[in-house]
């Protein structure tokens, strides 16, 4: 490759690098690169672009979470509450065989700064591998449903039916008003609640991988300026505008637009906007003011 060809390609390759994209996504937008994710990867790695400002170590970290053998004794299997009566993981998998094509909605709790809040609380619908946040200033069962609450009415009675049909959450204790997520104040039910085992995040894996990205905006530890609804619907847009490979190189946000357009302009009239391809950002500047 000649110097020009290089510069040439680093134009475009290094900002997008910098800003938090990944070398997926910018080969999917950028096809006049002519070259592969794989040897974009190798490029990067082997400090082909180097001289214009980029190296391996601006590549996105790929961490593994695993419990050590003698670490893993000191965890205790938690006893089932009755709130887990008919709501455990083998519910959920019972239930979802015998009533099929139902929308599965994943929910977790992601920390901003510490154990001190603010919080996010985190939904994934699975249909569009869309990722929605609820801002929280405390981790408490009352705001997880009130988390919830604020879900159906942004989306409206009938279409939270429909698409929140089922809940995938984790046994945190900030969701053990079962309950209180499936009924309304009238009690009916608007929808149903299922709790993973312990230990077993790959149960509910598909929002991990999205806490991963949300990482590289706001870094564990770190108080980056998560303020507001405003600031959460921020950080949602521009994570859901990322090209995915699952999603054959769309975005959830368009997967969204053109499988469910009333569900999209929900989430769009709430704040949540596509953003351009070259301009997404994937890393903590994006909150500052």
């Amino acid at each position: 490759m000649s110097y020009e060809e290089c510069k040439a390609m680093a134009d475009i390759i290094v900002p997008l690098i910098k800003a938090g994209h990944s070398p997926y996504h910018i080969v999917t937008n950028h096809p006049e690169l002519n070259i592969s994710e794989k040897t974009l990867y190798n490029y990067i790695e082997n400090g082909i672009f180097k001289e214009f400002g980029l190296f391996d170590i601006d590549l996105k970290i790929k961490t593994k979470r695993k419990i050590a053998k003698k670490a893993s004794n000191k965890y205790k299997k938690r006893e089932d509450k009755k709130y887990l009566n008919g709501r455990t993981y083998d519910d959920f998998i019972n239930y979802t065989a015998e009533n099929k094509n139902l929308s599965v909605v994943e929910m977790d709790t992601v920390y901003n700064n510490g154990s001190t809040g603010p919080f996010m609380q985190t939904f994934k619908f699975l249909d569009y591998s869309f990722m929605f946040i609820v801002y929280q200033e405390e981790k408490t069962a009352k705001s997880m449903v009130e988390g919830v609450d604020l879900l159906e009415k942004i989306l409206g009675k009938d279409l939270f039916s429909e698409e929140v049909a089922i809940i995938k959450t984790d046994r945190g204790s900030e969701f053990c008003d079962a309950e209180g997520f499936e009924k309304e104040e009238n009690e009916s039910r608007r929808t149903r609640i299922f709790y993973c085992d312990p230990m077993a995040s790959g149960q509910k894996g598909s929002l991990e991988n999205n806490h991963k990205e949300i990482r590289y905006i706001c870094p564990k530890e770190n108080d980056l300026g998560l303020n507001s609804q405003e600031k959460a619907n921020l950080i949602v847009s521009h994570i859901n505008s990322q090209s995915k490979e699952h999603l054959k190189g769309k975005s959830p946000l368009e997967v969204m637009e053109f499988m469910n357009p009333a569900l999209y302009q929900k989430f769009k009239d709430f704040g949540i906007e596509r953003i351009n391809k070259d301009n997404i950002v994937l890393k903590p500047y994006l909150l500052k003011d």
